[in-house]
């Protein structure tokens, strides 16, 4: 095989690579082999494989036994200026494990955690919407704590499924629509909820979608918009409202997020409001507890420019956790304690200090993750003898969801300030380091994509 041919094949083996890497979670490498032309060894959840030319203008793809529960098919080598691989087929066998989909490159930028601590912004194959589908373009998204645990290997596994693309806080523009798609059409701006809900376990059908039997997650279990494109249900999408600003929109998850807590804690009208924690979640928390009109909001934080921006936010005070003591300086504001303490620093001592902050009878709602294998440690009757209702808040219906949307489109929230800090893609990883350093004011960090 001449060098030029072996180049170019090397280039179309790589394009096949990028798409069963992605597809089925292995790992390759391109090698030249003698005899068969150049060929292509796979590693896959469903067993070896390869490509290989097997005459002619054909490559075969064979991943496990293709006589038994393997999946293959012939491309078609093109070395055009294109140099695509195509394949004449619309499906090819399907594995118990993995659908082995068309081999039809186009090419996106994606940022790709194939393990923990293995991260890279690489080319992977553009998804296609199935029926009932829509293809939307991601212009931005968010980067939360979840995203960087996902990287380190420390959010539960039973949440995330690698290789994947994370990005579950995100906005964009629809690009296709797939077959039966109706209300939607290409150009609308758009915000897609991340939990694909089956919507006939008893938790769905009870409102909890949420807590779904078939847990399905836009950047946890299927790519989410750290890659350039996101296919989804066009049941998640919601149209925004022209007023509303990408940054905006990127914040209606972790928006939804909070609201659904909010709405279990009941605050009343001229209660008192803690917030433990000014990091995106805690801004927001500022924001929509305003709603509720309290008599007034405490932040509670550790650093003086995040105290600052809750300030900025709405909080009508602010309490020093590293310079003074938190609990003296609430009965000082708030008499015996808070009516409801809201939880989001996501650490251990943030939620030992909110059983302390919390009036007697009062009500805590705990928000932050504080990763895998944290441990809290609190005297036994800490809560039982104060009378505290706790509460543990994750994620959001779909119904706190559209709340969500509904109170950006009636003005009712502001939440562009609480975006930060802006990235191109291809600076992801100054992005994560901000994220763990926080220097300065830093709330909700974005990333870019090229448009």
């Amino acid at each position: 095989m001449e060098e030029r041919e072996e180049g170019i094949e090397a280039r179309a083996l790589r394009r096949v690579l990028a798409c069963l890497g992605g597809e089925l979670g292995g790992g390759a490498s391109v090698a030249p082999r003698r005899g068969i032309g150049l060929a292509l060894r796979i590693q896959t959840r469903v067993g070896s494989g390869a490509v290989h030319r097997r005459g002619g203008d054909e490559l075969t793809v064979v991943v496990g036994d293709e006589h038994r529960n393997g999946c293959g098919g012939v491309l078609h080598d093109e070395t055009d200026e294109d140099q695509r691989l195509r394949m004449p087929h619309a499906a090819i066998l399907t594995t118990r494990r993995s659908r082995c989909r068309r081999l039809d490159f186009e090419p996106m930028r994606a940022i790709v955690i194939e393990k923990p601590n293995a991260v890279a912004l690489r080319e992977v194959e553009t998804p296609t919407p199935d029926t009932g589908e829509v293809r939307v373009r991601s212009v931005r998204a968010g980067v939360c704590r979840t995203d960087l645990d996902i990287v380190a290997g420390t959010l539960d596994p039973r949440w995330v499924r690698f290789p994947v693309v994370p990005g579950h806080e995100w906005s964009g523009v629809v690009d296709s629509v797939g077959d039966g798609v109706i209300g939607l059409e290409p150009g609308d701006r758009v915000v897609c909820e991340g939990n694909i809900a089956c919507l006939r376990c008893a938790r769905c059908r009870a409102g909890d979608t949420h807590l779904c039997a078939s847990y399905d997650a836009v950047g946890f279990t299927r790519s989410g918009g750290y890659g350039e494109f996101v296919v989804v249900p066009a049941r998640v999408v919601h149209v925004l409202p022209g007023h509303v600003s990408f940054d905006a929109a990127v914040l209606v998850e972790p928006g939804a997020v909070v609201l659904k807590a909010l709405e279990r804690a009941r605050i009343e009208p001229g209660e008192t409001v803690g917030v433990v924690g000014v990091g995106a979640l805690g801004a927001i928390a500022i924001r929509l507890a305003r709603l509720r009109s309290p008599a007034t909001i405490v932040a509670y934080g550790l650093r003086a420019e995040e105290l600052e921006l809750a300030l900025a936010l709405g909080a009508d005070s602010v309490v020093s956790v590293a310079d003074v003591d938190a609990e003296v300086e609430t009965r000082k504001l708030a008499g015996g304690g808070l009516d409801v303490v809201v939880e989001t620093a996501g650490a251990v001592a943030a939620f030992e200090l909110s059983t302390r902050l919390t009036r007697e009878g009062g009500r805590i709602v705990a928000l932050g993750i504080a990763g895998h294998g944290h441990e809290l440690t609190l005297p036994s009757d800490r809560i039982a003898l104060r009378d505290l209702s706790v509460f543990g808040s994750v994620g959001y219906t779909t119904a706190a969801w559209a709340r969500m949307v509904d109170l950006l489109r009636e003005r009712l929230v502001d939440l562009d300030p609480i975006v930060t800090h802006r990235f191109p893609l291809e600076r992801f990883e100054d992005a994560f380091a901000l994220m763990d350093d926080r220097r300065g004011v830093v709330a909700k960090i974005v990333l870019e994509h090229a448009v």
